[in-house]
């Protein structure tokens, strides 16, 4: 009797959560828009500084601001990597 409730219950559960779930593409493409966003950033930064594309000036900038970016991130990764830790999420490795 019982198993007739459960299994009804489990179906219903799994219809509701899966649309929230993304698909890879979504994921693809909501990074794709995020890097294409600080693509447009960093060339404005540039820009204001009176270089062009093609300036040894402006190329600097552009690499120095992938740069701080990619410090910035792996800055953001350890201090979420040490909270888990903290929280007991994840084994030391």
């Amino acid at each position: 009797m019982i198993r007739r409730f459960i299994v009804p219950a489990a179906l219903l559960s799994l219809v509701l959560a899966l649309p929230a779930c993304a698909s890879r593409g979504e994921v693809e493409a909501g990074r794709l828009a995020k890097e294409e966003a600080s693509k447009a950033e960093d060339d404005a930064a540039c820009r204001s500084a009176n270089t062009k594309p093609g300036d040894p000036a402006y190329e600097a900038c552009r690499r120095d601001l992938a740069a701080k970016r990619a410090n910035k991130a792996e800055i953001d990764y350890q201090k979420a990597r040490d909270f888990d830790r903290v929280l007991g999420g994840l084994n030391d490795f």
